[in-house]
């Protein structure tokens, strides 16, 4: 077995800690090497409670950012300060299974020719209601083949599905810095497929919670996430002119598509408003000629 670091990006996250504690508790518990959480702060305005993330179960190392510089930026300072041989790339507000270390790593001890071991999962919403993530052969086989995803997008929903053995990250990743949050992940999926292998571990070994809050925005902002990734792959020239053609125009279309659907949206939004609003000025005149006449009326009585 090998040491395994597990990075996470903190952003105004305390209320997550304690999920996340008992979390990575039960999984250090089926693991018998060592295991360090790196805690990356990038809301520096918000100070850790660190006694909720504390624990003797694994070694805790806490890295605060002077200013906020992203996800992609805080996985790669947690990266840079971990000394583990396996990477877990935890967002603070999702789950592993307590066996996902104990049956994640023998796969990567095993085979050194495996650069990361990626597990199945599921999304949770609010409700308690879930669906698996990797739920056909089709996205697990295209999880590992570069061409895939970069014709349909990432197919994985976190890299927390995920163990990397730390040799195997392309220096492009750590170098290429993307400012919006999102794609970073898929970033590093397509360069590893690309020169990897990877194996797939056919168990639920991850929860994704999915709260609905501001979907629209989130998905615009993906789609953002993945042009500045095409921007970034056209420099690095790793991909044939074919392939960026494909990835470019479907980067494009998805960022138009949801474009179009919020912007519908809004204006539907705001046609709404304005349509109560003339109903509201309406019933407000209406009841001020009402009263005006009413007093007119008492008026014209008066004299």
């Amino acid at each position: 077995m090998s040491k395994i670091s597990v990075i996470v990006p903190y952003y105004k996250g305390n209320k997550y800690l304690d999920t996340l504690k008992m979390s990575l508790d039960a999984a250090c518990s089926n693991y018998p090497d060592e295991v360090e959480v790196v805690l990356v702060n990038d809301s520096p305005n918000d100070q850790v409670i660190y006694k909720n993330i504390k624990s003797d179960k694994y070694d805790l190392v806490l890295v605060n950012h002077s200013q906020n510089q992203g996800i992609h930026q805080a996985r790669v300072t947690g990266l840079d300060k971990s000394s583990g041989e396996y990477i877990l790339f935890l967002d603070q507000d999702d789950k592993i299974n307590e066996k996902f270390f104990s049956e994640m790593a023998p796969v990567l001890d095993e085979d050194y020719s495996v650069a990361f071991t990626f597990a199945n999962g599921v999304f949770e919403d609010e409700n308690g209601n879930s669906k698996l993530i990797l739920n056909s052969f089709g996205k697990v086989y295209g999880v590992k083949n570069y061409k895939t995803l970069l014709n349909v997008g990432n197919l994985l929903a976190s890299p927390g599905q995920c163990l990397i053995r730390k040799s195997c990250i392309p220096v492009q990743w750590t170098e290429n810095i993307m400012k919006t949050n999102c794609a970073d992940d898929y970033f590093l999926w397509l360069l590893m497929a690309k020169g990897h292998n990877a194996r797939y571990v056919n168990r639920v070994l991850y929860e994704h919670i999915t709260t609905g809050e501001n979907t629209s925005g989130n998905r615009i902002t993906g789609y953002k996430s993945d042009l500045e990734l095409y921007q970034i792959l056209d420099k690095l020239n790793i991909f044939s002119d074919s392939e960026m053609n494909r990835f470019g125009k479907r980067c494009s279309a998805n960022y138009n598509k949801a474009l179009k659907r919020e912007y519908n949206h809004i204006d539907w939004a705001v046609s709404h408003s304005v349509e109560r609003f003339e109903r509201l000025k309406m019933k407000v005149v209406g009841s001020a000629l009402s009263l005006t006449r009413g007093r007119l009326c008492s008026l014209e009585d008066e004299r």
